[in-house]
């Protein structure tokens, strides 16, 4: 009798159709893709959280440029720091240092987000404290300069100082080359 191509592969047995695994080999096989898995992700976490302290208390902004073809457009303003603190305590350090000054109003409040916009009936500054570890937190504030307007960002920075002073860690404004 001839060999079939299927016999080349199962050596002349019958090919069990509905094959199933034990309990054991499939507890076997999650613990082996499980362990893969981890290895790559703790690994990058080490390489965020190295990456992460390096930035720590560097204070950088960015102001988007006037488009001279379009004058009267607004532009964007953005201070970023990385501060060595729970974000829990940053975001209410921030919220702190809203309530010390009564001409502040909230436009938007969420505390699940860790975000909020504030004005003081002139500019509006927009805060977002995003956790990036147990004790690695972002503090992100923007703004838009309407045209003529000039930027909140060195008052948004004079907070950002505020709140690096309150919750103990040093910060400095990153200078432009």
């Amino acid at each position: 009798m001839a060999k079939t191509r299927g016999d080349r592969y199962t050596g002349g047995r019958p090919i069990k159709r509905g094959y199933v695994m034990s309990a054991g080999s499939i507890s076997r096989c999650l613990i082996v893709a499980l362990a893969l898995a981890a290895i790559p992700a703790s690994m990058a976490h080490a390489q965020w959280l190295l990456l992460g302290r390096k930035v720590i208390g560097r204070i950088d902004s960015m102001v988007g440029s006037q488009d001279p073809t379009q004058p009267q457009a607004p532009r964007y303003d953005i201070a970023v720091v990385t501060l060595d603190a729970p974000a829990e305590r940053v975001y209410d350090t921030v919220i702190a240092t809203v309530a010390e000054h009564p001409d502040y109003r909230y436009l938007q409040r969420n505390d699940t987000a860790r975000s909020i916009e504030v004005t003081n009936g002139k500019k509006s500054a927009g805060v977002n404290v995003i956790s990036l570890g147990d004790k690695l937190t972002q503090l992100i504030i923007a703004s838009v300069i309407q045209p003529g307007e000039t930027s909140p960002v060195p008052f948004a920075l004079q907070n950002v100082l505020r709140i690096c002073e309150k919750v103990k860690v040093t910060c400095t404004v990153n200078t432009q080359p």
